[in-house]
């Protein structure tokens, strides 16, 4: 399966975007915000948009839920199509969005800026951040039932396919996150939780350095540890840095990119 990816910052107009892009390339399945849409039907997943937070919104999009992922990797066996464009806020979401759906790596990035215009980047921003609103890249009769009391109204849009005028429905939603503002996660709250998981681990006897960089809703960590004598430092190093990222990941939603270990000190115990 050839596997696309469209990449832009939460409400530059991905979703508005989504159905010409799909058009253009003739790919028929996309993943937008925890759904696997297949011309113009929800297949599978659960959409962030219906979660009550902006935490929880992130997770769903993420596929950190393991029966929405099955679910999802079940239908894309089912259906069998050979192209598949994925929508994410940075490299980072739609690689580990690829990573979870088993699809094999992404052949195609496209950046918003590339397909939009910066007045019609701007125009989008200013009704996410104004009013709230959201598209979902469906028609209304496949939300409405989910999105009942939020659903705002649907959005026509049409263009040419095969010399014919096509017509495609999408849905505009306010989700109920929308209206408890922008998330955000100091520095301090991350190193904290890194300090916590340091903690459970008996063989990691101190640290001296605890750096966390946010970089592009990516996070960068970098650590100096010292832990007893007589391990297999590679293999327990690769093990606390698998468990961490998913410690992470798990309780913020931010994509950790890259986690960097010293150790500047062994404990011989006595």
């Amino acid at each position: 399966m050839k596997v696309y990816a469209l990449v832009g910052p939460s409400g530059t107009g991905k979703s508005h975007r989504a159905v010409l892009l799909a058009n253009k390339y003739q790919i028929p399945l996309i993943v937008d915000d925890g759904l696997l849409i297949y011309a113009g039907k929800i297949m599978a997943g659960s959409s962030a948009k219906r979660e009550e937070s902006k935490m929880g919104a992130i997770r769903r999009a993420l596929f950190f839920d393991e029966k929405q992922t099955t679910e999802v990797r079940e239908s894309l066996k089912k259906i069998d199509e050979d192209k598949i464009l994925i929508l994410g806020t940075s490299l980072g979401m739609v690689e580990r969005i690829d990573d979870r759906l088993e699809l094999g790596g992404i052949d195609e990035y496209i950046n918003i800026k590339d397909i939009s215009s910066s007045e019609e980047i701007e125009k989008a921003l200013s009704v996410r951040n104004n009013e709230g609103k959201h598209v979902i890249p469906v028609p209304t009769i496949e939300v409405e039932k989910d999105f009942s009391g939020y659903l705002l109204h649907s959005l026509d849009l049409f263009f040419k396919k095969d010399n014919k005028t096509v017509r495609h429905e999408k849905s505009i939603v306010r989700p109920r996150f929308s209206f408890f503002g922008n998330l955000s996660i100091s520095n301090k709250v991350l190193v904290d939780l890194i300090r916590y998981l340091i903690a459970q681990f008996d063989e990691i006897t101190g640290y001296k350095k605890v750096k966390v960089d946010e970089i592009s809703n990516q996070l960068f960590l970098n650590l100096a540890l010292e832990v007893n004598y007589g391990l297999e430092i590679p293999k327990y190093i690769n093990k606390f840095k698998k468990i961490l990222k998913e410690h992470l990941e798990n309780n913020t939603g931010i994509n950790v990119k890259e986690i960097n270990i010293e150790i500047y000190s062994l404990n011989v115990k006595e």
